[in-house]
């Protein structure tokens, strides 16, 4: 029976149908192996992930602290940013961007707490211990469903990270030209910051669910470098929140 009026559309149809009939089913079973087998994002790699990520982390920043390289603070805020949006927004997941990234990130906050131990005794292991605490207390609340990660939720924080980064900026963008830290010189400046800790904590819950909901829809495994770097970002900025509140009660 002709399937078209075209009579090499038909033969073409009719070659393709007697190839796949001969052709020899072990094949198709490897194949389909192949694909039902392909490796799966799971927590434990995950978190295997964001520990490696530390480690570079504290590998950078230890060396910028110990050889001062506190000159290097700007540079390496600029680059990471940078690196961070291109994590952020690239369509493929580039592991050695986001390590570099996290390399960099070492390098700023290598800085940034050498240069506040230096002006506050005692703020960086205070900053340290207040970010771990934070982050667990976060982790418990979303653990036991305090915290419910929902459309809501997640559109909330959307639009409230949206409003924040652009706030950061301006911000930045003012404190490069006036000379000072902007709004967080002012007598507003403790309770800007106390907004930003609230917001890096709360986005560690949206890191949690990505974690959780990929690993349980099986996303492929490339996956786990995009929520290691979600988490371990959200951890960094949670960290320049708390210390950067830290210097501001210990100026009054």
């Amino acid at each position: 029976m002709a399937i078209s009026h075209n009579p090499v559309f038909n033969r073409a149809m009719q070659t393709g149908v007697e190839e796949a009939r001969s052709t020899d089913q072990s094949v198709v079973d490897a194949e389909f192996s192949r694909i039902t087998s392909s490796a799966k994002m799971t927590v434990e790699g995950t978190a295997g992930k964001v520990f490696g990520l530390f480690l570079v982390v504290l590998a950078t920043a230890g060396i910028t602290w110990f050889m001062g390289l506190t000159a290097l603070l700007f540079p390496a805020m600029l680059v990471g940013l940078g690196l961070g949006l291109w994590a952020s927004f690239s369509k493929k997941v580039r592991p050695a961007v986001i390590v570099a990234y996290a390399a960099v990130q070492g390098v700023f906050l290598g800085a940034i707490s050498s240069i506040l131990e230096a002006a506050y005794p005692g703020i960086v292991q205070s900053a340290v211990v207040a970010t771990f605490a934070t982050a667990g207390a976060m982790f418990a609340a979303y653990r036991f469903g305090w915290i419910k990660v929902n459309a809501r939720f997640t559109r909330v924080m959307t639009f409230a990270l949206i409003g924040y980064g652009i706030f950061a900026l301006v911000n930045l963008g003012f404190a490069m030209f006036s000379g000072n830290g902007g709004i967080y010189t002012s007598q507003f400046g403790w309770l800007v910051a106390l907004v930003g800790v609230g917001l890096a904590a709360f986005t560690l819950n949206l890191d949690f669910e990505a974690i959780i909901v990929g690993s349980r829809e099986g996303l492929p495994v490339e996956n786990e470098w995009r929520a290691a770097f979600g988490l371990t970002a959200s951890l960094i900025w949670l960290y320049v929140e708390i210390i950067r509140l830290l210097a501001i009660f210990n100026q009054d």
